[in-house]
């Protein structure tokens, strides 16, 4: 679906029923993609499922990828911050335990849940530009996660490890996803180069 010609509704300066309803469509398309996957997606199905009318969706969403996105973008926050909140009250241990704790947690979520993993990694080469927009307020979202674990660590290895860390994650997920990469792999790449970049510091 190309993006419409018209920008989707600001979410700052929608009301409380329309962020009620914007949720409600967005909750429908994590209930489908986890049922069938992101590709068999149908924005009738997302109609159908939220009891929010076609137009309506088209006032929130510019395209079924920008919808995507921002179903994506609340899946992945809740999970964000939750992980870090457990990671957080756990408490204690070297920075690169926590650090560690944090990026496999989250990633037992997309073992879990394969289909999210898809739509992520989907999501990774977009070009939709609400869609893209999206991806990088959830990077951005899993970086002042991150950083908030690492309060105790020198300022160069910080910024090495929130450009490494994710990337690892990412590119490791792109490939258990098309089948490249086995999850023990991508496991072990998280944890040597967690491990690699603390070495100097723990």
């Amino acid at each position: 679906m190309s993006v419409s010609a018209v920008p989707p509704a600001d979410v700052e300066s929608m009301t409380r029923q329309q962020l009620e309803r914007r949720r409600k469509v967005t909750e429908a398309v994590l209930d489908l993609v986890a049922e069938s996957g992101p590709d068999t997606l149908q924005m009738r199905d997302v109609t159908a499922r939220s009891g929010v009318a076609l137009a309506t969706l088209y006032r929130y969403f510019a395209s079924k990828e920008h919808l995507l996105a921002a179903a994506a973008v609340d899946w992945q926050g809740r999970l964000v911050r939750q992980v870090a909140a457990e990671t957080a009250r756990r408490g204690g241990g070297a920075p690169g335990d926590r650090v560690l704790r944090f990026a496999l947690r989250g990633l037992r979520a997309y073992q879990r849940g394969p289909h999210h993993a898809r739509l992520m990694v989907g999501l990774f080469g977009s070009t939709d530009p609400y869609a893209s927009e999206a991806v990088a307020a959830m990077d951005g979202v899993y970086a002042r996660e991150l950083a908030a674990l690492m309060p105790d660590v020198p300022p160069p290895v910080a910024r090495a490890v929130l450009v490494t860390v994710p990337a690892v994650v990412s590119t490791g997920l792109v490939g258990w996803v098309t089948d490249r990469k086995t999850w023990p792999e991508l496991v072990r790449d998280v944890e040597d180069v967690t491990r690699l970049l603390f070495s100097a510091v723990e």
